[in-house]
């Protein structure tokens, strides 16, 4: 099940985005291995409404943010270059819990990022990731994203991609 996220969530929450820096550590990629996303992140991302949790047998199984108001790091693409308008969804910070790897769970969060896309009026998707996040990038290329450029954070580079929803759109 996903539902909304709450604050009685965050250390569920925060047990799972420790799975996933080591997970990616454990890739040999310094992604969020500078203590990125912190509590203080997810506690905005709460607050906010825009923190999703994947629920599996009452436990927190997967997290995203998924965020209708678009990405100011974006910007650093030109326009041209996306096949994404103004109005699209992001995901940031997904990520699984150990137990719960490969079951689909990154999938339903970015259904559910679709879906609530959908419903907004938007008709795309932008995302972005570490050039060594191989999880990450198999099923962006899986859900049919395309590669749009470099966009830099102050953590470093990241891979940029969008997807255009479409009849033949895979997500």
């Amino acid at each position: 099940m996903i539902r909304k996220a709450n604050i009685r969530d965050l250390n569920a929450i925060m047990d799972i985005v420790c799975d996933a820096q080591e997970a990616l550590r454990e890739l040999g990629i310094d992604q969020w291995q500078d203590g990125y996303p912190s509590a203080d992140v997810i506690r905005e991302d709460i607050e906010s409404g825009v923190g999703y949790l994947y629920t599996q047998a009452d436990k927190v199984a997967g997290y995203a943010a998924i965020v209708l108001t678009g990405e100011d790091a974006y910007k650093q693409i030109d326009a041209h270059e996306w096949v994404t308008d103004e109005d699209y969804v992001v995901v940031h910070r997904l990520c699984v819990g150990k137990g719960f790897t490969r079951g689909g769970i990154a999938l339903s969060l970015m259904t559910k990022a679709k879906e609530l896309a959908v419903a907004a009026g938007y008709s795309g998707f932008r995302i972005d990731t570490h050039r060594g996040n191989v999880r990450m990038l198999t099923m962006m290329d899986k859900l049919g994203f395309e590669y749009r450029g470099i966009i830099r954070y102050e953590s470093g580079e990241r891979l940029a991609y969008d997807l255009k929803f479409d009849s033949n759109s895979k997500l």
